[in-house]
């Protein structure tokens, strides 16, 4: 019987934090609070229930951002468990022509971030290549040598046992060369993180303590450090970061009196990112839907889904004819059935949340309202066709008429015809795209991914199941599909998926095909991933030997990601551009309007009926207006962060230094149903008082 053994998630999320020691776990459902860890990265358990504890609060005593983990387990894979199973110790463990018990997983780890040293952020130039002319950041350091330096490379660590540590610091690697920016204003950078393993050899990896500053000071530079620029400035260091997690299974043969190794072949991969303000608020495109959409086109993820035709027995896609597939004419399978709750309601319904972290939404009465005859009625929406019968059709067909299809980011209403601009109501989704700047590769407005739309119009044909109504338990159907990907996926639901400008955790790299191997599968540099010395004797682990050359400056996603590789794209420091992401001016005058006229503030002739539109970004990750509790009141979320209405970039520098002060949203529940999500936790000392609005929070309609 063979055995596989994957690490999962195949890409995690870890959130940076300023709180020296209190830690939670990443959410691994959508739109769920994150659970409490102990000290040690293990679950609180509750008690009575003996059930992990969800966060009720995110921030420490002192008023401090308590950081996200990243826990990684290894899954078996074998015939009795065909959908995987974790891997605990003293678990058979099938060697290479040898078998044994499992005694401990030896985890390595290397982040690094690599932002000061790579292209400038422009939009969406870059997506498919840089041109000879692109600006790099840090220009004036032109000396490879001296640009290698602006690479934060703290090397691999390597933890194993229970309970093991490790720093990515400045320090924390005696037998590495590590590289760190010398003094930086207002906080200088001596860490990214750090690793540890917890009671169950599981490996938790969490991010650095928030930090950005800049090394051009007042002593070298008259007002530096400054901010001029929402994704790239000179001098200014993050400790955002990325890399690789690999493991090696250390088990006895008792055959030959040995302890032996065996590398899991698939690295899995961490991210860290910015603090998630509004956990339980979903993206209106998430991380894992993009990546799935990659999955499914470009590496064959979905064969019944999408394919060349032949959808009841596809050709089997390996490595050796994936080019041939891809090349290929394809299809979505039009006899596919998704399901309604997994596939479709999450997808209408996130709309009626976001309400909760933009007034916009709040105050408007066009497609928001899922409760008893909203126009999203839940009730109806979820019936499908019965024989002839198919009462609800138009309903359907309505919703879909209102999505953006490929090809229409930069149309505002379903017509490029001036004439007829006006008459219609805007495209969905009503948030702004990946690039609504310029008109150099122009993308003004978002929409879902080719999937999200193609398993929409499934539904609004009246192919679809609700499985409430079939009996079937598709959280049990994920999990007996692989146990593994289930996780994955719900860690991945709950990080950005566009608009990419740069976007949040990442950017536009994850809908590149040449960043994966396969599908959720990181295509790594295999150069910067250990290797393992023949096993010893006894109980002394092996020895890792890293043999590799530096960080790469130049762009190789082609040949493999690096640590670093991607969240290097991303706005530095994180925080100008989390401060200035909140809404956007935006002409909608017709679609060749934007040919015409660079911006609307730009040559634009006063009497040409200019229309505009105060379009937002992701207010799902960077919160506009929130409720308190008691009065429902809404209130400005980052009153006392300026945004930027002059050159001078105020609010920017200010949320460097108080990002942390800033409240985060979380539901209110009573008698087991949510009332609404109200803001909790802002440090008014620091920030001063919030500006209030005169609308009051939404009231929870019952359904009929």
């Amino acid at each position: 019987m063979s055995s596989k053994y994957k690490i999962y998630p195949a890409i995690g999320i870890a959130r940076v934090g300023n709180s020296e020691d209190k830690i939670y776990l990443a959410p691994e459902k959508p739109g769920a609070l994150p659970f409490e860890l102990d000290e040690h990265g293990n679950l609180r358990l509750d008690p009575t229930t003996n059930e992990p504890i969800p966060v009720s609060e995110f921030k420490d005593p002192s008023g401090k951002i308590k950081r996200q983990a990243a826990r990684f387990k290894i899954y078996v894979y074998d015939d009795v468990n065909p959908e995987g199973r974790e891997l605990k110790i003293g678990d058979e463990i099938q060697g290479i022509g040898s078998k044994g018990k499992l005694k401990d997983i030896q985890w390595t780890t290397y982040l690094a971030n690599k932002k000061s040293s790579w292209y400038q952020f422009k939009q969406l130039e870059g997506e498919h290549g840089y041109s000879p002319t692109h600006p790099l950041r840090n220009a004036d350091i032109t000396d490879p040598k001296a640009r290698q330096k602006l690479i934060i490379d703290p090397g691999p660590q390597t933890v194993l046992g229970k309970r093991g540590k490790a720093q990515f610091s400045r320090d924390g690697n005696p037998s590495y060369a590590t590289t760190f920016p010398p003094k930086l204003k207002p906080y200088s950078i001596d860490t990214l993180g750090e690793v540890m393993t917890n009671d169950d050899h599981n490996l938790i990896v969490l991010g650095g303590p928030g930090k950005s500053g800049s090394y051009k000071t007042t002593e070298t530079e008259f007002g530096e450090p400054r901010i001029s620029n929402y994704p790239n400035n000179p001098g200014w260091f993050d400790d955002i970061s990325d890399g690789p997690v690999t493991a090696f299974l250390v088990y006895y043969d008792e055959l030959d009196d040995m302890y032996r190794y065996l590398q899991i072949e698939d690295p899995a991969w961490v991210v860290v990112g910015y603090p998630r303000y509004a956990p339980e608020i979903e993206d209106m495109v998430s991380m894992d839907e993009v990546i799935n959409n990659v999955g499914i086109r470009d590496l064959a993820g979905d064969l019944y889904m999408y394919g060349t035709g032949n959808f009841d027995n596809p050709t089997p896609v390996t490595e050796a004819n994936l080019t041939q597939w891809q090349n290929s004419s394809k299809k979505y399978n039009p006899d596919y059935y998704p399901y309604f709750y997994r596939d479709i309601w999450p997808i209408l319904s996130r709309p009626f949340k976001m309400q909760w972290v933009t007034s916009v939404l709040a105050q408007s009465s066009q497609p928001h309202n899922t409760g008893y005859q909203g126009n999203f009625q839940e009730d109806l929406l979820s019936q499908p066709p019965s024989g002839r019968q198919d009462p609800y059709a138009s309903m359907r067909a309505k919703i879909y008429m209102a999505l953006r299809q490929p090809g229409q980011e930069n149309m505002f209403f379903p017509t490029s015809d001036p004439a007829e601009f006006q008459n219609y109501k805007p495209l969905m989704p009503l948030l702004l795209g990946d690039n609504p700047l310029t008109n150099t590769v122009p993308s003004k407005f978002l929409r879902l991914t080719e999937t999200m739309l193609f398993i929409i119009k499934q539904w609004k044909e009246g192919k679809f199941i609700n499985e409430k109504l079939a009996g079937i338990d598709t959280g049990k159907l994920d999990l007996a599909e692989n146990q593994g990907m289930a996780i994955t996926k719900g860690v991945l639901s709950n990080g950005l998926g566009g608009a990419f400008n740069p976007g949040a955790e990442v950017a536009w790299n994850i809908r590149d095909k040449n960043t994966y191997s396969k599908p959720y599968q990181i295509n790594a540099n295999r150069s910067f991933l250990p290797n393992m010395i023949t096993s010893s004797v006894g109980t002394t682990p092996g020895v890792n030997l890293y043999e590799r050359a530096s960080l790469s400056l130049g762009d190789n996603i082609k040949t493999g990601m690096e640590p670093g590789d991607l969240t290097k794209y991303s706005a530095l420091p994180w925080q100008a551009d989390f401060n200035e992401c909140s809404n956007e001016n935006v002409d909608v005058t017709y679609e060749a309007w934007n040919v015409l006229y660079d911006r609307p503030d730009n040559g634009a002739d006063p009497s040409s009926n200019q229309k505009n539109f105060l379009g937002l970004w992701w207010p799902s990750h960077r919160p506009m207006q929130v409720a308190i509790p008691v009065s429902g009141e809404f209130v400005e979320w980052a009153s006392g962060i300026p945004q930027n209405t002059s050159l001078n970039y105020e609010g920017d520098y200010k949320m460097v230094t108080n990002w942390n002060d800033l409240g985060f949203v979380k539901s209110i529940v009573k008698d087991g149903q949510i009332q609404g999500y109200y803001q909790q936790e802002r440090n008014h000392d620091k920030l001063g008082p919030q500006l209030t609005h005169t609308y009051k929070a939404p009231t929870k309609k019952k359904s009929k």
